[in-house]
């Protein structure tokens, strides 16, 4: 379990915090468990981007992008050309576990709703899975501070966001922990999936690191 540190946190939230680190490892171990099926899975890239790799990344997108078409429940970061339906991430046994679609990205229910004023709302998804080829999230690495990405809630109504921070972090070392600052504190969106290098243990591949993404309201 990862130390709390001087957040101050309920119970349950304490409960919530030891699903999630499980549940980062989950991520990675379900995006390449092996088949038993006759048929080949689809493949999936075995090299998911790194932080270092962000020269690569498109070119910039506009500050203020027109929201007013999004549709209800949407992540959208242009610079990776990427939109997504948001989920929910479902907490089976004390793991949260993301949608089983790697296009969808699933909300942890403990943090902010995505109609919040206040407070973290974390999103979390595949980065690949066998049989589905690549997440969501697999180009998450490739985003820069700086970048607008924007979110709907249930009723379309849009947020726009700008990123502040990119990191990649050693699974060993623990989740950090201010992507759990649930629904109190200043307004913030966290996005994570899993990275670094794949190394694999009983036929099981597990990424060593995970990637976070961190946004302030534009």
């Amino acid at each position: 379990m990862a130390r709390i540190g001087r957040h101050r946190r309920r119970p349950s939230r304490i409960w919530a915090l030891s699903g999630l680190v499980v549940a980062l490892v989950v991520l990675a171990v379900g995006a390449v468990m092996l088949s038993g099926a006759r048929q080949a899975p689809t493949p999936v890239d075995p090299n998911p981007p790194s932080v270092s790799a962000l020269g690569s990344a498109p070119s910039p997108v506009p500050d203020r992008p027109d929201l007013a078409a999004m549709a209800p429940r949407i992540l959208s970061m242009p610079r990776v050309g990427m939109s997504a339906p948001i989920g929910v991430s479902t907490v089976p046994g004390g793991v949260l576990t993301p949608p089983n679609d790697v296009s969808t990205v699933g909300i942890w229910l403990d943090g902010a709703p995505l109609a919040a004023d206040e407070g973290t709302t974390l999103l979390a998804g595949h980065v690949n899975l066998v049989g589905q080829g690549n997440g969501a999230l697999f180009n998450l690495a490739l985003m820069q501070p700086g970048d607008i990405i924007h979110t709907s809630d249930d009723t379309g109504k849009p947020t726009a966001w700008r990123v502040t921070r990119v990191v990649e972090r050693a699974k060993a070392d623990g989740v950090e922990e201010s992507v759990l600052d649930g629904p109190t504190g200043p307004r913030r969106l966290a996005v994570v999936t899993c990275g670094g290098e794949l190394t694999y243990d009983n036929g099981v591949g597990d990424y060593e690191d995970n990637v976070y993404l961190y946004a302030d309201l534009l």
